[in-house]
């Protein structure tokens, strides 16, 4: 993943896209890094993955990402982590689009009430 871009609001701190916050929050909750590695690795400070983390868990249901069941089988907290995985994946996905709508001004979605060319 390359550098997070950064952008300001009406002179507030610089701000992160939702779409890198949700990436660096997932690989914590995956449990592949740690969050001093994760900081490392995308050269942010601890605290600003930090407030990753809480944002993503404030903006959790918000996102349509629901947390991992607590269960006790293996199986069905593997299939529960890749569901969680999936839907992350799709919001980011989703997120990359209306950038890229927004940056290019073209719309990118299929419109499903779009009418056939007349011949």
């Amino acid at each position: 993943m390359e550098k997070p871009r950064k952008g300001s609001k009406g002179g507030r701190v610089a701000i992160y896209d939702e779409s890198f916050k949700i990436a660096v929050a997932s690989e914590y909750h995956i449990g592949s890094l740690s969050v001093l590695q994760l900081a490392q690795k995308h050269g942010l400070e601890e605290k600003t993955v930090y407030h990753f983390l809480r944002w993503y868990k404030h903006h959790q249901l918000a996102l349509g990402v629901e947390p991992p069941l607590n269960t006790t089988s293996k199986d069905s907290i593997s299939l529960a982590n890749e569901l969680a995985y999936a839907k992350l994946k799709i919001t980011a996905l989703e997120l990359l689009i209306s950038n890229a709508e927004r940056e290019m001004g073209v719309d990118i979605r299929k419109k499903s009430g779009t009418k056939r060319p007349a011949k």
